[in-house]
């Protein structure tokens, strides 16, 4: 029995450490690049992709009032509240296909989100997307998404819309 209680409170010290060692490691990353996350990552995101957006534009905190439209903000959404939709199939003579712009939709705390490719593109190329979101979110619980604000506004339920255009 002494054993059993010895080994229970070896495992219990170890799991302690290294929980307590990725809260401070999350911390100093967020100390690091305390703008570019605007929800929980639920331990998904790495330095890289913090740093990442900090290159494009100079970081700044998110204000729905006076956005900086050029800094990407990462959030992150319940697999279960996000789908991948391709809108549209109009034909594009330029192209000579149809084509459809890749959105990305979720909810988060009842607004609504939508992260917009920065451009339309072949149907099949749009559905060859979604196949593939389908198969990495498949077994996940979260997935985070980095993208510029466009706009937002108020649904007529008294929710608010976000425009985002889709970066990462």
């Amino acid at each position: 029995m002494r054993k059993v209680l010895m080994l229970f409170f070896l495992l219990s010290q170890t799991v302690h450490s290294v929980v307590h060692s990725e809260k401070n490691n999350r911390q100093a990353l967020l100390s690091r690049y305390p703008y570019g996350l605007l929800t929980d990552d639920y331990g998904i995101l790495n330095e890289d992709d913090l740093k990442v957006n900090t290159c494009m534009a100079t970081p700044s905190p998110f204000s729905e009032k006076k956005p900086n439209s050029a800094y990407s903000y990462w959030q992150c959404f319940e697999v279960k509240t996000a789908k991948l939709i391709c809108e549209g199939r109009k034909y594009d003579p330029d192209e000579k296909t149809r084509v459809s712009w890749l959105v990305l939709s979720a909810k988060l705390n009842g607004a609504s989100h939508e992260y917009m490719a920065r451009r339309n593109m072949p149907v099949r190329s749009c559905e060859l997307y979604q196949k593939e979101w389908r198969k990495h979110t498949r077994n996940e619980k979260y997935v985070c998404v980095s993208g510029n604000m466009w706009s937002h506004e108020k649904e007529e339920s008294g929710n608010k819309k976000w425009t985002w255009i889709f970066g990462r």
